[in-house]
Order: C-alpha cells, then structure tokens, then sequence
C-alpha cells in the first residue's frame, strides 16, 4: 500500500502523538509499505514539506507547549493526496481537514487517530470558557467526518466519541508501546542516589499533566528523606513547579530527558507516578510499567491510563494527594510485593507491544482501500 500520513508537527520527539506516528510508520515501511509524510519543515523535511504557520495571538502558547502548525500548501497537498491509496489524518487541525477534503476530491479512502482531547489544549492554556470543551469536540467531529474510520487508543475514548456523535466507524486498537523503548533488564541505580528509592515522573510541565500532585503528596510521605524524585520534561510550569518544590521543602531533579536516556531511568526506577488529569491513553507510562517501573495512575474521567492499574495501590484519585502519599509508602514498605508487581507489569507490556497494533491497523488500511475500490466501481 501507498499510504500518506498527515500530521501537523511529524518532526516533533517531545509530544506523544508525534512520537506515537514515528514508530507506527517506521513498521508500516519494515512491513513492505510506502509511506510518505506530510507536515511542517521546522524540525525535519518530509516527502511533502509545508512550512510553519504561526496561529494569531495563540502562537506564543503554542510555542512554550514545544508543538508547531503546518500552513496549508494546495499545490503540495494534491500533490501528496494523488499519490497514494489512503490518507490517514494524525490531527484535526487544517492542514489536516484540508488533506480530507483533497481525499475526496480525488476519490482516495482517509481514516484517522484520535490522539488528544481538547482539554489536552485548554486545560494547558488555562482556558475555561463555558462550553468551550464541546465546541472544540465539535470541530474535531466535523474535521474527521470524511474519514471512513477513526483510531482510538481505548475503549474510553470510543465511548467518548460516541457520545460525541462521531459516526465514522470507530476502532480500539491501543498505540502500543514500541520494543526498543523498553528496558528488558532492571540496571543498577547511579551511584550519585546513593541507593534512595526512586520515583519517575514524565511529561510537559503543564497544567493537564498535574505534576504539582506529586509534588504536594512528596512533602507528606514519611519517607520523603529516602526517596529521590526525577520530574522529567520541560514546559510552561517549571518555574512555578521548582517554586512550589522550594515552598514545601522537598529535593525534587528537574530535567528534560531524550528517549534513550529515558530508557535507561526506567530500567532503574523503583515507581512511575502518572499524575495526568487528561490523557488519551498514556504511552509513557506504558513504557515505564513494562520496564518494570510499577506505576501509581491518577484516575480521572478525562484519563484512560488507570485502566491499567493492576490494583488499588497503583490507582489514586487525582488531585486526592494524601491517598498518592500513602500509596508511595506503601510501595516503599513493601519490596517483595514491588518486585511481584514489577513482573505483573512486564507481562501486561508484553501484551501492548506496538507490532500488533501496526499490524491490525494495516489490515484496517487493506480493507478500506478494497471496500472503497468496490465502491468506486458501482
């Protein structure tokens, strides 16, 4: 199959969906397929380059979330859409609802992911108009109306889209997580921690991802003095983040980390703490279990990520930070039941290995392409 992905900010290794769409087409190739790629030019230069639009008065928010527009190009975009036999859409911006229309212009099957929520950009940007969540829902609905079939990383997020009144075909298939990213040994921990028990906690500095639960849940654990926390990321709240860390006393490392370096910190981790209120399904800490790195979920109704919490102990009810302390100490206080649950996570990774889902959504491509030929032909 010739199959073109159009995705607004592709280059990005910072940003899930971004990430998420690599690895998918890195096995779309190593499995026979041409793939080709349209998006912006900032980080890297696609088959089909579009350069960076600049969103009035949002941009400068934009920007600080580390995520970049692609400014519609017709003549490129035809260009893109002629090629191949199936258009899949990574987004529902512009660029994006424009490749759809193109699709049926020119009689080409389109399909889509369902990667984020818009409280994923409102929640960030501190937004709270009434309605304005379902306004936005409403605009991804009429974005993704062309395409026969829509992506969703979990059963929630169907359930969401129903609700919504989506009425393209809707498909589980989980975003899985990518073999390479795991690591299949636990390491020994860097001297420098002087053997403290480690917790990992990844992810934009932002307000939906709710860092500041662990933050506040740290100050209280009664182990705080043995235990060494790692917030990895970058974003807009690192100042306010490191300010409310220095209020509450509490030696908390502040870094940006690549996905190698990553790797190797889950190898030696003891938890994962996954504090988002809003995620479509939580890929990294999907990697971070099936390293081994148990994880204690946030579970919030604009979150899939607590359904894979293995028991009461890896779930807490977000912004509730006394029950994430007491849940941290009880990992602490409990090394033999860690170690169990370390091994039950690794088997449920094995489980969500991206090879399956790349394998169930290329035989989805295969079957719309022949069901949209037959179409055609009529």
């Amino acid at each position: 199959m010739k199959i073109l992905i159009i995705a607004n900010d592709y280059f990005n290794d910072s940003n899930g969906l971004c990430i998420s769409t690599q690895r998918f087409i890195k096995l779309f190739k190593e499995k026979g397929h041409e793939v080709r790629v349209v998006t912006n030019n900032r980080r890297g230069i696609s088959e089909y380059p579009l350069e960076v639009y600049k969103v009035p008065i949002f941009h400068g928010i934009i920007e600080k979330e580390g995520y970049t527009f692609a400014k519609t190009d017709e003549k490129i975009i035809t260009e893109a859409v002629k090629w191949c036999d199936i258009v899949h859409l990574e987004d529902p911006f512009p660029v994006c609802r424009f490749a759809s229309k193109l699709a049926v212009k020119y009689h080409k099957p389109c399909t889509a992911t369902f990667h984020l929520y818009p409280e994923n950009m409102t929640y960030s940007a501190g937004i709270k108009w009434m309605h304005i969540d379902s306004i936005i829902m409403a605009y991804f609905r009429s974005s993704f109306k062309r395409a026969t079939l829509i992506q969703c990383p979990t059963e929630l997020v169907k359930e969401r889209l129903l609700k919504y009144h989506f009425k393209n075909e809707l498909v589980t298939v989980s975003n899985g997580i990518n073999l390479e990213s795991i690591q299949q040994q636990r390491l020994e921990k860097p001297e420098k921690y002087n053997n403290k028990f480690i917790i990992l906690c990844t992810g934009r500095y932002s307000n939906e991802k709710n860092q500041k639960d662990l933050i506040k849940a740290y100050a209280l654990s009664k182990h705080k003095d043995d235990i060494h926390i790692i917030l990895a990321g970058k974003g807009p709240l690192e100042a306010k983040l490191k300010k409310l860390a220095t209020k509450l006393n509490v030696d908390i490392e502040f870094s940006f980390y690549h996905q190698d370096e990553l790797k190797t910190i889950r190898g030696y981790a003891d938890l994962f703490i996954h504090c988002a209120k809003v995620e479509v399904e939580g890929m990294a800490c999907m990697e971070a279990f099936a390293s081994g790195c148990v994880p204690i979920i946030a579970k919030n109704k604009l979150s899939s990520t607590s359904i894979y919490g293995l028991s009461d102990n890896n779930i807490y009810i977000s912004k509730n930070v006394k029950e994430l302390a007491f849940k941290i100490d009880y990992w602490y206080e409990n090394k033999t039941k860690l170690e169990e649950y370390r091994n039950k996570y690794i088997e449920l990774g094995k489980k969500l290995l991206i090879n399956s889902s790349a394998n169930k959504m290329l035989s989805h491509f295969d079957r719309i392409i022949r069901d949209y030929s037959l179409k055609e032909k009529k």
